[in-house]
């Protein structure tokens, strides 16, 4: 996620970032509300009702340092005016994908790692203090050497979903079916996010989905990138590709969202009817090994001395526009061999990858509430 900092604050915020664990996002905010669009146009008019009436109970939030998150009385006031009372209710459904990253960072208790010996966690809703990070992603590893690699921790964000969709069918109150709900439009998007759904390990170190391997990109696709809601482009390959969709705060990338989600192309049908939490994440691990892990980005966390970092790049059909020239453009920062030069080649199948897996995402997410929304 990217947003429009002032220096100061920007500066503090990178302070911030380097004191905590950087495994921080599934997609943007951008990403999550494409999901959820997608979801809401398949969604049966008794799910959407059922939704809407949940969401009115997804309360603002006081952390216990003091700050505050939004909740539906919230998003209610930073709806664009104007709409029709259907896409408020789509707005607002939207919004509400983005909820369960509002709750990291602000004074709860955070934490990528699963407790030692918890292989589920008791949902007692809204009133957790709690962040859970550990059930926005599924670190199913493998090793780009000879480096042993760990088993997959659990809780991860394919063993709570289906313990949320469990939950949701079950009776539960109204209060907890909310806050199983909102999470649900998250990890549905999360979990399909490539980078969400592996981590890779050399020289005996995990890249924490990606988070570490630092990229990046020619100044025409970074202004493509700051050209959206951001004035930063990303600089990891993890924020590469949460950011295929775009950026910015969840309020103002409502629109943006919408935008990239109508046009996408129908999931296929027998890929939604498969309802396994562990196969969708096993897709993602299979699309990071061989579209996030491929050229020009290498074997470690940076480019060494045989594989550098200088790659050309090279013109095809493209999902989105990014108007580059037919010789390497140079960066806007000074070119270093610490960095892996993302390729118009590489872009193009990345942008490719996303719009596929929103658009299964939201499929998917579309089928968990009709058949379980009670």
């Amino acid at each position: 996620m990217r947003r429009r900092l002032s220096s100061t604050l920007f500066a503090s915020l990178l302070l911030f970032l380097f004191a905590v664990p950087t495994q921080l996002w599934g997609w943007g905010n951008t990403g999550h509300e494409a999901v959820a669009y997608v979801a809401w146009q398949q969604m049966t008019p008794a799910a959407q009702a059922r939704a809407i009436q949940l969401l009115k109970l997804v309360p603002t939030l006081h952390s216990p340092t003091g700050k505050s998150v939004p909740g539906y009385s919230d998003w209610v006031t930073d709806l664009p005016s104007g709409l029709s009372q259907d896409d408020q209710h789509l707005y607002l459904f939207m919004r509400a994908a983005t909820w369960p990253d509002s709750i990291k960072h602000v004074g709860f208790k955070d934490s990528d790692v699963p407790p030692a010996g918890m292989t589920t966690d008791v949902n007692i809703g809204f009133s957790d203090t709690a962040s859970h990070g550990y059930w926005h992603f599924i670190d199913t590893g493998f090793a780009s050497d000879h480096s042993t690699v760990p088993a997959t921790p659990v809780p991860n964000a394919a063993t709570q979903i289906v313990a949320l969709r469990t939950a949701i069918g079950s009776g539960e109150s109204d209060d907890l079916e909310a806050y199983d709900m909102v999470w649900l439009e998250h990890l549905v998007g999360d979990i399909h996010q490539p980078l969400h759904g592996t981590t890779r390990y050399f020289g005996g170190k995990g890249d924490e989905g990606g988070n570490l391997v630092k990229i990046k990109l020619p100044l025409a696709m970074e202004k493509e990138f700051e050209g959206t809601l951001s004035k930063s482009a990303p600089r990891e390959l993890h924020a590469f590709w949460d950011d295929l969709p775009g950026e910015g705060d969840p309020a103002p990338a409502l629109p943006n969202a919408a935008s990239f989600a109508k046009p996408l192309a129908s999931a296929p049908a027998d890929k939604v009817a498969d309802t396994d939490p562990s196969d969708w994440a096993t897709e993602s691990f299979t699309i990071a090994k061989t579209d996030a892990y491929c050229k020009p980005i290498g074997k470690g966390l940076q480019p060494t001395a045989s594989t550098g970092s200088k790659s050309k790049s090279k013109s095809s059909t493209k999902p989105k526009p990014v108007a580059l020239s037919e010789t390497p453009a140079k960066s806007s920062k000074p070119a270093t061999s610490s960095s892996y030069l993302i390729t118009q080649a590489y872009y193009d199948q990345a942008m490719k990858d996303a719009q596929d897996r929103v658009a299964l995402a939201g499929a998917r997410l579309a089928k968990v509430l009709n058949d379980n929304l009670k």
